[in-house]
């Protein structure tokens, strides 16, 4: 199968959500069904269909970006048409939106980093809206469709200015596609699907509102609900145990608790408050736990997230310690102590949400919190099925949906977007200027200057930590040059890895200056597994496991496995790096005292700062707290391990612990009856290490 074959069907969404425009109404609809028994169209979305209402301040946006586009100051109430709008995101490298109204999709609205502004891209019932405005620079081409379907690279003559977008027009004047002048502006491009004729509307250019939409759905809501609440009620009657209900102060939890308190549970409030949240979400968790009198948990991370950041770097899309010291540290604090039997927590997770949530199932377990159930009645809602939910009982929903946000969580997630971030410079400036000093900060860290540290800032390159192939795109579209990876990993954690080497005798580690405090060791070192400590002298450590035929040297500038080869010599030299880093980086979120089924590890304050010490009388070499330790199996692991095995995607190789190995493990330890779905336990090579007698070494020759 051809690569870019594969690579589409990767990225194929399993799940994809209809949306249904009745013409007779002019309202979108949950199914095919018009309310007076007419049949209505399904939009042409791209996948996976996830439209949502948009909101008086999104249709200031797409008004702002139509005169950025055309200077035309009054043709976007043209375009836009009447009645109801729809915004659906669709892939870019930015914020993208397709706009539909009246049934079709008349625009995408898009955030152009490079520009720092919102632009527009005119599909063909759009522009034909609008063409009497003259609203694009008119680029003719003899022979009209066939010669574009042909060719799709055209000499710009006459000049049309570099980025700007044109119409292609045939020799009647009639449109055919849109294109845009190459950033030199030699050349114009064509940027559209072909076009072939299409009705400029699906439905009668009349008023409609959300009213008449949750009217003409009624139904649907109806279907829809009585499906949710029986997943609700079968799984809570199932389980058992106390009822918690995940509220994060966004739309989709708000649906979730409402479903459940309209089945008569009174379920505890679970709330998250990672120390980066905006106010107004707080505000709004507060007065919904008041207005239904529900008992309010909050797991609350107050400033590790700041406290860690400065030790090892902004988070990313593929580094996200964030999660692990902010979320679920605190989550694992408090569930453990509130329940420590179990929980079905029931959460606001939709499949659409992303490619992950869509291939997750509506049942699992965290490797964090393994004992408590999760469960998402609302898996297959769609947006406008949870905003319509939202409008039938009155709910009250988060202010900042209506201030542009189109989701609710940390105001600096690495995985939104730059047009979200311009959302939260609006309205709290002073939160995102404290977050520029500190990416500030870090860009010097790492050796960028001038305007390339700029760019890492503003531009949003910061989102990343591998050089992945998106962050490599925007980086050739802001016309930043970024440092070669090694380089830049080289630079991101203290001390630097400078050499890792495997050979038949078994690992070596070699350190930058100053390396690592030989202290690590001592205060964990069970944590590797069954050794014991064969010398001692001052800055040089000795450990033995099963009699002395694998042994550990721990110096500050250097660490050797010896006696054991190939995957195990790895993966214990590389643990041993990560027990290093914790013990050194540690920022005192202490999720490695909630993963010890044993009690054996403990965080201490000394001198100002954390350091994690470990029981050696009770540690059973289990290595929860090493897998479940946000900077040893998050930062230590994707920073050391890519720079010793010469890969930035050396997490993802063989031999290192699985997530359902974890889970398992976990469970088994904590007395735990095993998930149904988890079959038999896994367990991989390193875990051999766990029993001393289980531990196989090969005599040497």
């Amino acid at each position: 199968m051809p690569r870019s074959k594969r690579r589409r069907l990767a990225d194929a969404w399993p799940v994809v959500a209809r949306v249904y425009w009745c013409p007779e109404t002019n309202t979108p609809m949950l199914g095919p069904e018009c309310p007076g028994g007419g049949r209505a169209a399904q939009l042409r979305l791209t996948e996976p269909g996830d439209a949502r209402p948009a909101f008086e301040h999104d249709l200031r946006v797409v008004e702002a970006a139509y005169r950025n586009e055309t200077g035309d100051e009054k043709g976007s109430s043209i375009l836009l048409g009447s009645g109801v709008k729809l915004l659906n995101k669709v892939p870019f490298m930015d914020l993208m939106y397709e706009v539909v109204s009246e049934g079709v999709v008349v625009a995408r609205m898009y955030w152009e980093p490079a520009e720092g502004r919102w632009r527009l891209r005119f599909s063909e019932p759009g522009l034909r809206r609008v063409w009497e405005r003259e609203p694009l620079p008119v680029f003719r081409i003899r022979g009209g469709l066939r010669t574009l379907r042909r060719i799709r690279v055209f000499h710009n003559s006459p000049g049309h200015p570099p980025g700007s977008q044109v119409a292609f027009v045939d020799d009647e004047g009639e449109p055919i596609g849109i294109g845009y002048v190459s950033g030199d502006g030699d050349v114009v491009k064509s940027h559209t699907v072909f076009w072939k004729k299409q009705p400029e509307r699906l439905a009668e250019p009349k008023e409609s509102s959300w009213e008449d939409v949750l009217r003409a759905n009624d139904y649907y809501l109806y279907y829809y609900t009585a499906r949710a609440e029986k997943f609700i009620y079968v799984m809570a009657e199932k389980v058992s145990k106390p009822i918690i209900v995940s509220y994060s102060g966004g739309k989709d939890s708000l649906a979730a608790l409402h479903l459940t308190l309209e089945l008569g549970y009174r379920p505890y409030l679970l709330f998250n408050d990672t120390g980066i949240e905006l106010p107004e979400t707080r505000r709004s968790v507060r007065e919904v736990a008041e207005r239904y009198g529900l008992e309010l948990l909050v797991a609350g991370a107050s400033d590790a997230f700041w406290r860690a950041v400065e030790r090892v770097g902004p988070p990313g899309k593929d580094y996200r310690w964030c999660c692990k010291v902010t979320k679920l540290a605190p989550l694992s604090r408090l569930l453990n102590e509130r329940f420590p039997d179990g929980a079905l927590n029931i959460v606001g997770q939709r499949a659409f949400e992303s490619l992950d949530r869509a291939r997750s199932p509506r049942v699992w377990r965290n490797r964090w919190l393994p004992h408590i159930l999760n469960i998402a009645p609302i898996h297959d809602w769609s947006q406008l099925l949870v905003w319509l939910y939202i409008w039938r009982h009155r709910l009250p929903y988060n202010p900042l949906y209506e201030r542009g946000f189109d989701r609710i969580g940390c105001f600096m997630c690495p995985a939104a977007y730059t047009a979200e971030y311009e959302f939260v410079k609006e309205t709290h400036p002073e939160l995102w200027k404290r977050w520029e000093d500190v990416l500030r900060r870090w860009a010097s860290r790492i050796g960028l200057r001038g305007r390339e540290a700029e760019v890492w800032v503003s531009g949003g390159l910061w989102r990343w930590l591998t050089p992945a192939a998106q962050k490599l795109r925007l980086a050739s579209r802001l016309q930043a040059r970024m440092p070669e990876w090694r380089e830049y990993y080289r630079r991101w954690l203290t001390p630097a890895l400078e050499a890792f080497t495997l050979s038949d005798r078994g690992a070596e580690v070699e350190l930058a200056e100053p390396g690592f405090d030989v202290k690590w060791a001592r205060d964990q070192y069970t944590v590797l597994g069954a050794f014991q400590v064969a010398s001692d002298s001052g800055g040089r450590l000795v450990l033995d496991a099963a009699g002395g035929k694998v042994r550990l040297v721990v110096e500050n500038r250097r660490l050797s496995v010896e006696g054991a080869r190939g995957i195990l010599a790895r993966e214990l030299a590389l643990d041993a790096l990560k027990l290093a880093f914790r013990w050194t980086h540690c920022a005192g979120c202490r999720a490695c005292e909630t993963s010890c089924p044993t009690g054996a590890i403990r965080v201490v304050e000394e001198n100002g700062r954390f350091v994690p010490r470990v029981d050696a009388s009770k540690c059973i070499h289990c290595k929860l707290c090493l897998d479940n330790c946000p900077l040893a199996d998050v930062t230590a692991e994707k920073v050391y391990s890519a720079l010793a095995l010469g890969t930035p995607l050396a997490w993802r190789r063989a031999g290192r612990r699985s997530h359902e190995s974890v889970v398992d493990r976990y469970l088994k330890l904590r007395g735990f009856k095993l998930p149904e779905t988890s079959g038999a336990e896994r367990t991989t090579l390193i875990d051999s290490l766990v029993e001393p007698a289980a531990l196989e070494v090969e005599e040497e020759a």
